[in-house]
């Protein structure tokens, strides 16, 4: 347990992110399948990564992926098309997360998977062997999960046939989805997309050697809540640009204010806050239908700056991550006195009773998120974490660059 807290509720200085784990994990797949010489640089610490990283580096055929849900899913994929006899397995928390529609759209194309325990749930037994397409199409409409969907397109040139994938463009997370094709291009991968329908060449054009991951803009988002609540700031974040493969930078001009200013240079991005007393003004609603991992974060920053209702849309995956991401956020915004109402898929938050108490104690939930979504709220009063080690899972160096940051922490 720590308590956290900022005293000077002053921000500067460099901010050096953790590279991004969605690139990371596409990136090692891909470089396994097709291109084993590339060189990775920057490849992301986070314990996700790592796992798929020492996986695909050994000559093991049991792979226990822990916790990691996106190996879970990539390797299924992988191992489906890699000869060889497999075992997948993790925690019992990921045996229970949605694997079933994956598994089925690989033995519709001829794979040999078998569940072990429960019928639509790890561990599996995998053996690979050659995938055929049996029509020109794929049909991937009723597949929610842009990881299943990825994980499809990222074997797609070893499936024998000339097909297109149909695809639910208004999936939860799709723009996780273009993040993959974008990597296949970056492997020498011709990619068409025309509204619903994507087609992978199976010829590839590659002539690189060296491929950098860049930076994660989820974990920036934590940065973006603390200068909002910051008095004033001034941090610049080494090799972060608006053009980059994550699509994640959409939601940064979302929620503004005059006293914000950013500006990108040619090694990185600057943020400022100087003082102001200018209220913000908000939208009426949130989607978070394709970036639903930062939507706990602006759950908890807008009560804390003023906004006294607002409706997030596009959560329907929340309930199945590393917890039931819904059922903690409400909990987290109960302790800070916001009433907040869910539906199927929308938030309705009233944020006009907002009350931080010292030392409130927050949850963790075994999930990285739901510990570091609430440590801006730090910059307002000292909170308790109950497990600061989560975060290992994506932002292993989050306390460390806290504390360079002039935040204060104490390990209970």
């Amino acid at each position: 347990m720590i308590r956290l807290s900022n005293s000077k509720k002053q921000l500067f200085g460099e901010v050096i992110l953790p590279s991004s784990k969605s690139v990371t994990n596409r990136m090692l797949i891909l470089k396994k399948l097709y291109e084993p010489q590339l060189i990775l640089d920057n490849v992301s610490e986070a314990n996700d990564s790592q796992v798929l990283k020492n996986i695909l580096g050994s000559n093991d055929n049991h792979l226990n992926v822990k916790d990691a849900g996106t190996a879970y899913r990539f390797l299924t994929a992988y191992c489906a098309v890699t000869p060889g006899e497999w075992i997948i397995e993790g925690t019992s928390r990921l045996h229970q997360r949605p694997i079933a529609d994956l598994v089925e759209t690989l033995i519709e194309l001829g794979a040999d998977i078998k569940y072990l325990e429960n019928h639509g749930q790890g561990p599996l037994r995998i053996m690979g062997k050659k995938l055929v397409a049996s029509s020109n199409l794929i049909d991937l409409t009723k597949i929610n999960s842009s990881q299943f969907a990825s994980a499809l397109l990222m074997i797609a040139p070893l499936i024998n046939g000339e097909f297109n994938f149909k695809v639910n463009t208004k999936m939860s997370s799709y723009a996780y989805v273009l993040l993959t094709i974008s990597c296949l291009r970056r492997m020498g991968f011709s990619v068409w997309v025309k509204g619903t329908y994507i087609k992978v060449s199976k010829k590839q054009k590659f002539d690189g050697e060296y491929f950098q991951i860049e930076p994660d803009w989820s974990s920036f988002y934590y940065w973006v809540s603390m200068i909002h609540l910051s008095e004033k700031a001034d941090l610049f974040f080494p090799e972060v640009r608006l053009n980059n493969m994550q699509k994640e930078r959409k939601k940064l001009f979302e929620i503004g204010h005059p006293s914000i200013a950013m500006e990108e240079l040619n090694d990185g991005m600057r943020i400022i806050k100087h003082a102001s007393n200018e209220p913000y003004v908000f939208p009426k609603e949130l989607n978070y239908n394709q970036f639903p991992d930062i939507s706990m974060t602006f759950a908890m920053l807008l009560p804390a700056i003023g906004c006294n209702q607002m409706i997030f849309k596009g959560l329907k995956s929340l309930k199945y991550k590393e917890c039931n991401r819904e059922l903690a956020t409400i909990e987290h915004l109960n302790k800070i006195g916001v009433n907040f109402k869910s539906d199927d898929d929308y938030w309705l938050m009233r944020g006009d009773s907002f009350d931080l108490k010292e030392d409130t104690l927050f949850r963790s939930y075994n999930d990285h998120r739901m510990a570091m979504c609430v440590a801006p709220l730090s910059l307002i009063e000292s909170i308790r974490i109950d497990d600061e080690t989560v975060i290992n899972k994506s932002y292993p160096n989050f306390w460390e660059d806290l504390l360079k940051l002039g935040f204060e922490i104490e390990y209970l």
